[in-house]
């Protein structure tokens, strides 16, 4: 690729990063049902037809936002459950590492959230198979920590119901937290919810 064709798929990255941004914002103001193009565009300073040389629709650019924020969810939990398989470490101090790394991510990506959450259950059929499919996928990974966590002694329970009980929790008390502001201090949230989930999975 020459220097000229790195610059211009360069200058596209950004357009399309400025088309996101500036969806993002106005979502977060209108809602997604009554954001239009033009709204979009004009907070990005730029026209209608540019906005359709990225995306063909708003609800493309919605499922980049949640393809991004998808990953990130699913990522911590990966890395977690690598973590478990690479050290002996007592699960407690490895899950409240992870909801730490929660708490970052929940304060960086506050409006993503808010609209994934609050905003896609108002959407047509399509996107609330998608959000399904993400909370699945999602509690997919939790069951496989809640496998591992047998190896250090967990009762004997159903992990699938397990998870679906770590997912609904986690993502319930974060939601809740970004809600009010940040109000309840992030150590006390996190330890809180590690002792809950860690010691309710663990012992009878």
């Amino acid at each position: 690729m020459s220097l000229r064709e790195k610059k211009s798929e360069i200058i596209k990255r950004e357009k399309r990063n400025l088309f996101i941004l500036s969806a993002l914002s106005v979502f977060e103001e209108k809602g997604f049902n009554n954001t239009r193009i033009k709204d979009i565009t004009k907070r990005a300073g730029t026209s209608v037809g540019n906005f359709y040389n990225y995306f063909k629709s708003k609800e493309e650019v919605i499922e980049v936002l949640i393809r991004g924020l998808a990953d990130l969810m699913i990522s911590k939990f990966r890395e977690l459950f690598v973590y478990f398989k690479e050290n002996k470490i007592p699960p407690i101090s490895a899950v409240r590492n992870l909801f730490r790394g929660y708490a970052k991510m929940f304060r960086e990506k506050k409006e993503t959230f808010l609209i994934f959450f609050e905003q896609m259950g108002g959407m047509d059929q399509k996107y609330r198979i998608k959000r399904n499919e993400i909370l699945d996928n999602f509690t997919d990974e939790v069951e496989k920590i809640i496998i591992k966590l047998s190896e250090y002694g967990a009762r004997n329970q159903n992990p699938k119901v397990t998870a679906r009980v770590w997912t609904s929790t986690v993502l319930g008390v974060f939601i809740w937290w970004i809600r009010s502001d940040f109000k309840l201090d992030e150590e006390v949230l996190i330890k809180n919810l590690t002792d809950v989930l860690v010691r309710g999975t663990m012992t009878n």
